[in-house]
């Protein structure tokens, strides 16, 4: 049976809210994000349940936090979820944790410099680079594939872009340009990606970072 992906985002944090870079640092979901996942799994329930399929996940604490109100929806024990630490967020190394990328530039500026050059190739400070997210999630894929079936993936901005990108072929440049949101999710089958919106809640919502 050939594999179909379903990756999620975590809800918005409260770093999230107020710009902050997490990278493998945490902070909780807030309200939103709560509301957030909790429409993904809602929504995911009436694709996925009643089919046999794996739910995985960021060890991360927001990603178990999203993970565990997927499971809820989706009627499975949170014991079950598969902890993947090839599916955590892109670490920045010394600048996890930094308030915002324009006070990153402001304090680094011949780091900006270099990682504009060639930002899929920059590596943090005793952090990581796009390649190195790439090359972390490739088996990660290539083992759902050959699995095949229903994969449930609950991650990050950045490694579900990267592996988005790997699993349709994109340029660097397009992987780049991918969505990364917190109200829909990806369905990736047969080399295609389609998209699927939820509805969530009014509440105030701020621009999300890594």
């Amino acid at each position: 049976m050939p594999a179909t992906l379903y990756f999620l985002r975590h809800g918005e944090t409260t770093w999230n809210r107020i710009g902050r870079l997490q990278g493998q640092l945490d902070a909780p979901l807030t309200r939103l994000g709560l509301a957030q996942i909790d429409a993904v799994g809602r929504s995911l329930a009436g694709l996925v349940n009643g089919t046999g399929f794996r739910l995985v996940a960021s060890p991360l604490g927001r990603a178990r936090q999203s993970a565990a109100i997927v499971a809820e929806h989706l009627g499975v024990d949170y014991e079950a979820v598969v902890w993947d630490d090839r599916l955590k967020e892109i670490t920045l190394g010394d600048w996890d944790g930094f308030p915002g990328w324009g006070a990153l530039d402001r304090a680094h500026p011949e780091e900006a410099a270099r990682r504009n050059a060639d930002p899929w190739n920059y590596r943090y400070p005793n952090g990581e680079s796009s390649q190195d997210v790439q090359d972390r999630v490739r088996p990660f894929l290539a083992e759902c594939e050959a699995m095949g079936g229903v994969h449930v993936i609950v991650a990050h901005g950045v490694v579900n872009k990267v592996a988005r990108g790997l699993y349709l072929g994109l340029t660097r440049e397009q992987t780049f340009a991918l969505d990364r949101p917190q109200d829909a999710y990806h369905r990736l089958e047969a080399g295609t990606e389609t998209t699927i919106t939820v509805d969530v809640p009014d509440s105030p919502r701020a621009e999300s970072t890594v």
